[in-house]
């Protein structure tokens, strides 16, 4: 399977024939370690190429390192995919993310330094297939208050299914999009930057092609030495 490393080979070919214009901030495809990220709670592993939680406890989440994440960021693209392997419920898709996070109820391990000593905790994790399945959506936490955004009732998700989610958090609110459609769009100044994270309820799950880039988007753009041909490097996911 070729993964996201084909952004990798277009921007070296970029690099030689033209100008570079990819702003990529991160990008994981598991084929080496973990180090990019600072499990909080669960049974986490890079196994088989894909980052798996194995546990079927809730709250289960895994943060982005303090090494990996710059807190300039705060226009960006967080793009991965998801399956859910075992369990009632799917995953949830972390960004927005500040401060200490909700450990409702559990030992959450310590945060990243920079994550720990925010002054505020914000909390906004896209909930695919909760509720027994039944409605995905976003839930936002500010300090202890809860809202819902942008929620869809009756929207399952199936085992052993790969799912391509998108991400587009942006200054005003934020837009989701899954397997390519647009799902919800939501007006939303209040926070802006934070970093992004994975995680589940109660479900085994696994994640993949871990993905996020700045305004200016994950893709290079060439221009050939005689000024002829202008060519796009496309990610090559499989």
């Amino acid at each position: 399977m070729l993964r996201r490393w084909g952004i990798s080979v277009g921007l070296a070919l970029a690099a030689l024939l033209g100008t570079a214009t990819a702003q990529i901030y991160l990008q994981d495809d598991f084929s080496g370690d973990d180090s990019n990220w600072v499990p909080l709670w669960g049974d986490w592993v890079v196994e088989d190429g894909v980052y798996k939680q194995r546990s079927l406890e809730i709250n289960t989440m895994s943060v982005v390192a303090d090494e990996a994440w710059d807190d300039s960021w705060v226009e960006y693209t967080f793009e991965c995919r998801a399956r859910r392997v075992e369990g009632p419920e799917g995953f949830l898709v972390m960004f927005r993310l500040n401060g200490m996070m909700q450990d409702r109820g559990v030992a959450l391990a310590p945060h990243p330094p920079r994550m720990a000593s925010a002054p505020r905790s914000t909390q906004y994790w896209w909930n695919l297939g909760g509720w027994a399945n039944t409605r995905s959506g976003v839930e936002r936490w500010i300090d202890s208050a809860r809202v819902e955004q942008g929620f869809q009732e009756g929207h399952s998700l199936e085992l052993n299914r790969w799912y391509e989610i998108k991400i587009e958090n942006r200054t005003d609110g934020y837009a989701l999009y899954l397997d390519g459609q647009l799902f919800a769009e939501v007006q939303d100044a209040e926070v802006q930057g934070g970093r992004v994270g994975l995680g589940s309820w109660a479900t085994a799950v696994e994640y993949d092609d871990v993905l996020v880039y700045g305004p200016a988007g994950p893709i290079a753009t060439a221009v050939s030495p005689r000024d002829k041909l202008a060519t796009t490097w496309a990610s090559l996911k499989r």
